[in-house]
């Protein structure tokens, strides 16, 4: 995958971007509350690609933001919570927390958590 490509798939995933599609593994999960694992892998596969390459565009970072602020404090916090009704379909809670574990590490890489900063 190239930048260009991995930029991409992070504009249609990110919840603001007029390049937003409902077909995206984050318009999946919003709308049908369905983990779509093929299209987490490829949204994955992007923020690494963006990772490695250091792409410091604010517009593709912010986006990238957005995405995870998305995952972290509305789809999982509330599949999580037993007094709200949303739930992801396909997600049984060994598979929340892998995924959840693996949202944080992929996203601290490319967004810089104090985590992963050299000393």
């Amino acid at each position: 995958m190239d930048q260009a490509q991995a930029e991409a798939i992070v504009a249609c995933n990110a919840p603001f971007s007029p390049h937003f599609r409902d077909g995206s593994f984050l318009g999946r999960l919003h709308e049908e509350w369905i983990w779509d694992e093929g299209e987490f892998a490829q949204l994955k596969q992007a923020i690494t690609c963006l990772t490695h390459h250091k792409c410091q565009d604010a517009a593709i970072r912010a986006q990238a933001f957005d995405i995870f602020s998305y995952l972290m404090s509305v789809a999982l916090l509330s599949h999580c919570n037993p007094d709200d009704l949303y739930r992801i379909a396909n997600m049984d809670t060994d598979l929340f927390w892998a995924r959840r574990e693996e949202v944080q590490m992929v996203f601290d890489h490319f967004l810089g958590s104090w985590q992963f900063r050299p000393a």
